[in-house]
């Protein structure tokens, strides 16, 4: 029995990672997008970005976005823990790199 048990658990518990893996990953994205932006606070748009996404998707906790740019790129982290598992916590990382776009007027092009 118990293993029937395990057997029926592990799908739902790898799921259950793998969906909190994908919102990782999803909000880096969606904070990139709003960073590289020109013109934008890349710290505070990249931050607004992957909060927004983390606020509605609802399974992480303890999260953590880290925002660092150079002149041409930004990197935007994030890590959280998933806390709905019968086995105990597991942390969830993911990272996404994009340049920040730059206005080149038509005679320089």
């Amino acid at each position: 029995m118990p293993v029937l048990l395990v057997m029926v658990l592990l799908p739902m518990q790898f799921a259950l990672w793998w969906h909190g893996k994908q919102t990782a990953e999803l909000a880096a994205e969606e904070a990139v997008d709003a960073a590289q932006a020109v013109g934008a606070d890349v710290v505070a748009e990249g931050r607004s970005g992957a909060y927004a996404v983390l606020s509605q998707a609802g399974n992480l906790t303890d999260i953590a976005v880290t925002v660092t740019s150079t002149p041409t790129s930004v990197t935007v982290e994030v890590r959280g823990t998933l806390d709905y598992s019968i086995i105990g916590t597991f942390a969830v990382e993911a990272s996404a790199t994009g340049p920040i776009e730059q206005f080149t007027p038509a005679n320089q092009r």
